[in-house]
């Protein structure tokens, strides 16, 4: 069982890097919040984004860095990595029959962990932690190699790079406050070297000074683009760096890594009978899928699973992952040693492992260096997602609350909490009074900003993004001109809710639109007053949603529901269709035989002895 958990861990972390992506997000805003508090913009100093994982684009390039190499006609891209099926089923079809056939291993795990070799070579490192092929990515804040690029510039000179880049971080609005001249997109390889990542980040800023005339810049580290913080305020404290910094906006940080990544490079994932051939893939796939899988799991003995998971991950971290010294960076700084020992004793790796520990030391002085940062000066902000925990793969999903992907000490700082909805005891005392959330499930002042840290509750790390709140609060740190902290803003409240407000910014915006302007089949002039009135009224509501800053488990909901039944009733929508008979049959039956098995069979291959239903 432990080692096919090992195979869903290993999926899911590589996984991470679409996991990430912030998708594209909302309209303008006033500068102001409600009752018109007004604020004052910092519409001087660049702000630059430095995006999470999987949101830059990297590509196969021949030795003039910049022709793309294509196979099939389409450039080789770093993520997603492209899976040639065609190449892959006749190198797996014999290995996988013969060992159906014979129930043992007939060069199945040799052959698997070759073909993810090939899967993935695009993320090969050399040993110093280098792409072994020749990747390079399109650096947006660069294009074309010269001079500092801004999202305005993009604007005009590669505006489908600039429309990416605002769908992965939705900015929106602080583009149509500030200008997207002075809005940069830090675009950099998330498999690459960290080394090569953070020297290039420093000479950009340096550049920004000259370009704009000013002392400091506003940066935004957003997820894994924390780590690339962590490791320039490290690298570069002793050269100024600290002094050319004005607000810094850390949001979903990993300052500390993600415990899904440390149990996976330690081994340390969730093993039981149940999880294999039960809940686990039911809960990665919807309906009866998962429950199918239960079944066809059997064919194979027990331990030719267990096999083609070590296989898997032997592949997948110890062939690729761990010698990116970018992914070894999202490590948090507990599961150093045993990592280390793990995957980097061979002599040959010694480049890789000095990097790797350079950069456990601006991990482990992270936080003194945001305090010191903080003290001379520079406004330092972070937002977190709490309460939905981590994926149920690792040994970790039991012990921590998180967002999905990190725990919720990281991108905290050290905040306290026991778990997703557990409560902190009765006798609890907090280290400062007011900065406990009503349901007593985190104490933000354990966590080193607790004055100037948000926290967004049921919020999921992977769609941050389609949050418009989360986005709004974001734009207001990183472009005021005044220090704020968690008691200053009232319209901006500690702790608050999450909510997919993409819906809100987008669909439903964009369809109204449309029907009031007679651009639909369905035209709003011909509409019977009775629909009209209640039309107007439930997209009063959505437009008066859409500007809240206080979240109301619920509301979103509501006014969500009331905007879809008028869509329906007059025609420019079709309510969705129920599950059929068949499907809902379908699911009831793949559920019952799996069960079945379980109970009646045990937790075996279908020809595997019986004395194997528990021992293994």
């Amino acid at each position: 069982m432990r080692h096919f958990k090992r195979l869903t861990a290993v999926l899911l972390a590589m996984l991470l890097a679409l996991s990430l992506a912030l998708p594209a997000g909302a309209e303008t805003a006033p500068a102001q919040g409600p009752g018109g508090a007004e604020w004052e913009l910092d519409d001087e100093r660049p702000v630059i984004i430095v995006h999470g994982l999987g949101q830059s684009e990297v590509f196969l390039c021949e030795e003039d860095n910049v022709t793309k190499v294509l196979v099939d006609g389409k450039p080789v891209q770093g993520w997603p990595p492209k899976v040639d099926a065609n190449a892959l089923i006749p190198k797996l079809i014999f290995p996988l029959l013969g060992s159906l056939l014979l129930q043992s291993d007939i060069f199945l795990t040799k052959t698997l962990r070759g073909a993810v070799n090939d899967a993935l070579g695009v993320f090969k490192m050399d040993l110093h932690g280098k792409p072994l092929q020749n990747m390079q990515v399109d650096r947006w804040h660069r294009y074309g190699g010269g001079d500092p690029t801004s999202l305005g510039d993009l604007a005009d000179i590669a505006p489908e790079q600039r429309l990416k880049a605002i769908g992965h971080i939705p900015l929106n609005e602080m583009g149509e406050l500030i200008g997207e001249d002075l809005m940069y997109y830090f675009a950099y390889d998330c498999f690459g070297n960290m080394e090569d990542t953070v020297d290039e980040l420093y000479q950009f800023i340096q550049d920004l000074l000259d370009k704009h005339g000013v002392d400091k810049v506003n940066i935004i580290p957003i997820s894994q683009g924390g780590t690339v913080m962590n490791s320039m305020l490290e690298r570069y404290k002793n050269k100024g760096i600290v002094g050319q910094l004005n607000n810094v906006v850390y949001v979903i940080a990993a300052l500390d890594g993600s415990n899904l990544v440390g149990d996976l490079f330690t081994r340390q994932l969730t093993t039981d009978n149940e999880s294999l051939y039960r809940t686990m893939f039911p809960d990665l796939a919807e309906g009866y899928v998962g429950y199918l899988l239960n079944i066809i799991i059997r064919l194979l003995p027990k331990r030719l699973v267990l096999s083609l998971a070590d296989a898997l991950l032997d592949g997948v971290v110890g062939d690729i992952v761990s010698r990116s010294t970018m992914l070894w960076a999202l490590l948090p700084q507990a599961y150093y040693e045993a990592a280390v020992a793990e995957w980097l004793s061979d002599p040959e790796l010694a480049g890789i492992k000095r990097q790797v520990a350079e950069y456990h030391t601006a991990q482990v002085n992270s936080t003194q260096n945001i305090l010191d940062m903080q003290e001379e000066g520079v406004r330092c902000y972070a937002i977190v997602d709490y309460n939905h925990p981590l994926y149920k793969f690792v040994v970790s999903s039991k012990k921590v609350n998180a967002d999905g992907l990190l725990q919720t000490a990281s991108p905290s700082l050290g905040a306290t909490s026991l778990g997703v909805n557990v409560p902190l005891p009765a006798d609890y005392v907090p280290l400062h009074e007011g900065y406990m959330d009503d349901g007593r499930i985190v104490d933000a002042s354990t966590g080193a900003l607790y004055k100037s840290t948000w926290y967004f509750k049921d919020q999921d790390h992977e769609r941050t993004g389609r949050s418009d709140v989360v986005m709004r609060l974001t734009m207001r740190l990183a472009c005021g001109k005044e220090a704020q902290d968690v008691h200053s803003m009232p319209e901006w409240p500690q702790f608050n809710h999450g909510r997919d407000g993409r819906w809100l910014t987008g669909h439903a915006t964009n369809w109204a639109e449309d029907l009031l302007a007679d651009r639909l089949d369905v035209k709003y002039s011909e509409l019977s007053q009775e629909d009209r009135d209640e039309f107007d009224a439930a997209y009063a509501d959505v437009k008066a949603e859409k500007y809240k800053t206080i979240v109301v488990p619920g509301a979103f909901e509501q006014v969500q529901g009331r905007f879809e039944n008028i869509m329906y009733k007059i025609g420019v929508w079709s309510p969705p269709q129920p599950p059929s008979f068949w499907e809902k049959a379908g699911d009831k039956v793949a559920w019952f035989l799996s069960e079945a098995l379980y109970f009646a069979y045990g937790p075996r291959g279908f020809i595997d002895p019986f004395w194997r239903i528990w021992w293994d």
